[in-house]
């Protein structure tokens, strides 16, 4: 395996790359679970942090476990995918896999990761590490940027991510560094789904019975076309929005399962956090 240990790179990322860049074993460390997992460590760096570049061999790049953000930093943004079919899926894949690095150090920019496909879904676990200076904590607010299907169509998702939340003395879906030893948190809930997931046209799958919905038009000039879709709220539409008919099929679990190829977003708030370990175990 190519090693991450380039000039300019501090020891810590060679370390994160292969504390977990395969599936861990059983072994567990202080504040976490035991049982195999995959480990993800999201590293805090300052303003003047240069990305490094991807790394590549002769089989092609080569993928690590490390996500690079500002130590502080707003709306920074991580993008993991997966799925098990799709032209964009990658149902083999068998790690974790970090395919950009870094968010937040450029304007637009997004880290962004695959996770292994698992229809059971993962319990997910995090805990802050380095000194608890200044009380250091990360918000992490989730929501979806597509889901699509078996041959690439983009679906409408009419819901939330994220149904339920943790909450730690910090508040809703924040993380913190404690003082003394620092213990992993089960942030498994923000990794959920209520609502429904439609198509505009019918699909010919009982699974997605037509339900009325409401559309808007935000084309310039208006095209005719609804591209914005929000869910009837007492059977009634939102000003400037018009009921229509789409195919829709409602559920409630692991945010993964609601397609054959989901983009699960986190917008982060980092507020000093140097480093947050993430470990997903597989139900």
């Amino acid at each position: 395996m190519k090693t991450l240990c380039r000039v300019g790179i501090i020891s810590i990322v060679c370390w994160a790359f292969f504390a977990g860049q395969l599936f861990a074993g059983a072994g567990s460390q202080i504040g976490f679970p035991s049982g195999p997992h995959f480990n993800l460590n999201i590293i805090g760096k300052k303003d003047a942090f240069i990305c490094p570049p991807p790394q590549f061999d002769a089989y092609g790049q080569v993928y690590g476990n490390v996500i690079f953000v500002p130590e502080n930093g707003a709306n920074i943004k991580i993008l993991m995918e997966s799925g098990g079919k799709g032209p964009k899926s990658a149902p083999s894949t068998a790690a974790l896999q970090v395919t950009d690095w870094c968010s937040g150090f450029s304007a637009g920019d997004s880290a962004t990761l695959r996770l292994p496909m698992n229809a059971n879904g993962y319990r997910v676990y995090a805990r802050v590490l380095a000194k608890p200076t200044d009380n250091p904590t990360m918000e992490i607010t989730p929501g979806l940027e597509y889901v699509q299907d078996e041959f690439g169509t983009d679906l409408i998702y009419l819901g939330t991510a994220g149904f339920n939340f943790f909450t730690t003395s910090y508040g809703i879906n924040t993380v913190f560094r404690p003082k003394g030893k620092s213990t992993a948190i089960d942030i498994t809930p923000i990794f959920g789904w209520t609502g429904d997931v439609c198509y505009v046209t019918d699909p010919g799958n009982i699974e997605y019975p037509a339900k009325t919905i409401c559309g808007k038009d935000t084309s310039d000039p208006l095209d005719g076309i609804y591209d914005e879709f929000v869910s009837q709220v007492e059977g009634t539409c939102p000003e400037g929005y018009t009921a229509t008919t789409a195919y829709c099929k409602t559920y409630t679990g692991w945010i993964f399962n609601i397609a054959d190829y989901v983009g699960y977003l986190w917008y982060v708030d980092n507020n000093g956090v140097k480093l947050l370990q993430v470990r997903f175990y597989p139900n």
